[in-house]
């Protein structure tokens, strides 16, 4: 599983919060560093914003993009986030 941006150190429950306070993607890696340093953990902190889960599967970066696709078109439908699937 992964659960966080290892460049960085900062754990995608962490990406999660400022998610969840209303921060985009290019606020939250200012703030952290996410994104900046490999690479890696971008399609990953995508998932994290899109969904809310914060263990994630290895993916490849199409994967992760279909991810944040459905979950952008479930929230578009009314559909509320499964925090089950946290």
């Amino acid at each position: 599983m992964v659960e966080r941006c290892v460049c960085h150190d900062v754990s995608f429950s962490r990406v999660a919060e400022l998610a969840r306070s209303g921060q985009t993607l290019e606020q939250i890696s200012e703030q952290t560093g996410c994104c900046t340093g490999c690479g890696t953990c971008e399609p990953y902190v995508r998932v994290v914003i899109a969904t809310g889960r914060t263990r994630l599967p290895v993916m490849t970066e199409r994967q992760a993009a279909e991810v944040v696709a459905q979950a952008e078109a479930w929230k578009r439908s009314g559909g509320d986030r499964d925090k089950s699937a946290q």
